[in-house]
C-alpha cells in the first residue's frame, strides 16, 4: 500500500506502519522461517527460505511503485521493535464460478489466464511474530489499514484470504466486523474470503 502523497506513515496508539525496506530483511527471513507462521500462510505450511523471502521483499518494494499497494512494516512505538507486516496487495477473483467448483482467485492480476473475467480486489493481509501474538497488535494494525483503505483510498471494501485452519487470522477479521463471503481457490489452496466493508 503506498501512502498518499504527504503521508509518511500510518500510526495507531501503539504502532507505526511504514514501508518495508531492505534493512528489514533479517527480521522477515526469521519470521518466514517460523513453522507456526508458515502453517497459516503457505501451501503445505512450508517455511520460506532466505532467498524466497528476499524475493518477496523486493516484490513488495516494486509493488509500491507499480501498483501503489504493498505490505507495510509494523513497528511497536514503545521500543521501536519490528513485529510484523500488514497492508494491501493486488488480488483478483473470478466474476463467477462454473457450477460445482469454487471461484478462483489470484494474488496479482498478472497471473490471471486470458479470457477469464475477474473482479479486481485488494487483499488486506497481516502476519506477526508469534512473540507478540495475543496482544492485539494484529487487530490494531489491520483496523488501521482498513480505515486508511476506506478513508484515504476510497475503497468500498477489501478482502482477507484466510486459510481455514488459521483461527487467529479469522478472529482478527471477525473482531473488525468483517464477514465471511464464501471460499475461493488460489495458489493451489482453498481460502475463506473475509470481506471488510460492503461489496
Amino acid at each position: 500500500m503506498t501512502l498518499a502523497r504527504g503521508t509518511e506513515r500510518l500510526e495507531t496508539e501503539r504502532l507505526v506502519l511504514r514501508r518495508v525496506s531492505l534493512a528489514d530483511l533479517p527480521f522477515y527471513v526469521r519470521l518466514h522461517g517460523i513453522a507456526e507462521v508458515a502453517r497459516g500462510l503457505w501451501l503445505e505450511g512450508r517455511p520460506k527460505t532466505a532467498g524466497q523471502t528476499e524475493a518477496w521483499l523486493r516484490g513488495t518494494l516494486a509493488s509500491y511503485e507499480a501498483l501503489e499497494l504493498g505490505y507495510l512494516a509494523v513497528v511497536r512505538k514503545s521500543d521501536g521493535a519490528l513485529i510484523g507486516r500488514c497492508g494491501l496487495m493486488d488480488m483478483a477473483i473470478e466474476a463467477s464460478a462454473p457450477e460445482g467448483r469454487l471461484r478462483r482467485g489470484w494474488f496479482g492480476r498478472e497471473d490471471v489466464p486470458e479470457r477469464v473475467a475477474v473482479i479486481p480486489e485488494c487483499e488486506l493481509g497481516y502476519t506477526f511474530d508469534p512473540a507478540v501474538w495475543g496482544q492485539g497488535y494484529a487487530s490494531e494494525a489491520a483496523r488501521c489499514v482498513w480505515d486508511y483503505a476506506r478513508n484515504g483510498l476510497a475503497l468500498g471494501y477489501v478482502v482477507s484470504a484466510i486459510l481455514p485452519g488459521n483461527a487467529a487470522s479469522r478472529r482478527v477479521a471477525q473482531r473488525a466486523g468483517a464477514s465471511m463471503d464464501g471460499r475461493m481457490e488460489a495458489a493451489g489452496m482453498m481460502f475463506e474470503r473475509w470481506v471488510w466493508g460492503v461489496v
